[in-house]
């Protein structure tokens, strides 16, 4: 975000000839060389000729890009979380009576299972100190690691796999909303707008003839989307 909004160009004009040969000289090049200038909030940049780099890099309309890569960032950082959480506790959740569905239901694959097994022989014969939930932790790693929780029916989902039932009913009376429909309507909002930028390039999905543009991205979006998930993973910690 910082990058973002210290680099978009605010500059109107062409470089005045008199700072143009006067930084040339500064720098040892040539007096006539063709170069750019950038103004932004937080930096002046200076684009040599011949640089791959110009101006239009750092108009609001690229820089924009930024805000879509903080705002993936914030949702992996998210999914990342929910996995870790998962693969942590799912041992010792298995290990309590009274499971619950998606727990009971819950299952690996035998190529996955294998690999455990040889791993647990091999470790065995060569004397080597393994813990059995270790490797089965690792297989289980593997499997989730192919599996998004971004949703809230995932999410929800991913908890329910580590023993913690009523997910929303423990958020919402830590939060006391009223009811949930429109916090996991934020939630769903910011995930959706994850997928167009990942899957579709933020492209229009019906564009009929000429050029395609990016649907437009505003910073304040952003900023409440990453302060949205922030307080939704702080939630999910006290859970």
């Amino acid at each position: 975000m910082r990058l973002h909004d210290g680099l978009i160009n605010t500059r109107k004009r062409k470089i005045r000839s008199d700072w143009r040969g006067n930084f040339c000289r500064l720098m040892h090049w040539k007096t006539d060389s063709n170069i750019e200038r950038v103004d932004s909030a937080d930096a002046i940049v200076v684009l040599r000729e011949g640089a791959d780099l110009q101006t239009d890099d750092f108009a609001k309309d690229t820089m924009d890009d930024l805000l879509r890569s903080a705002h993936i960032f914030a949702v992996s950082a998210m999914d990342r979380y929910v996995h870790e959480r998962v693969c942590k506790g799912i041992i010792s959740a298995f290990r309590r009576s009274g499971l619950s569905k998606e727990q009971r239901e819950f299952s690996i694959p035998l190529t996955l299972a294998l690999d455990a097994a040889e791993a647990l022989r091999k470790a065995h014969k060569d004397e080597k100190a393994v813990r059995p939930a270790n490797e089965i932790r690792k297989a289980i790693q593997e499997l989730l690691h192919t599996r998004p929780f971004q949703s809230w029916r995932d999410i929800d989902y991913a908890f329910r796999l580590i023993g913690i039932t009523g997910l929303a009913g423990k958020i919402q009376a830590s939060k006391g909303l009223s009811d949930m429909k429109a916090y996991k309507a934020e939630l769903g909002r910011i995930v959706e707008r994850r997928h167009r930028i990942v899957h579709e390039g933020d492209l229009p999905r019906h564009q009929r003839g000429g050029l395609a543009q990016k649907a437009p991205i505003k910073r304040s979006f952003v900023v409440d989307s990453i302060a949205f998930i922030e307080d939704f993973v702080d939630e999910l910690e006290k859970v």
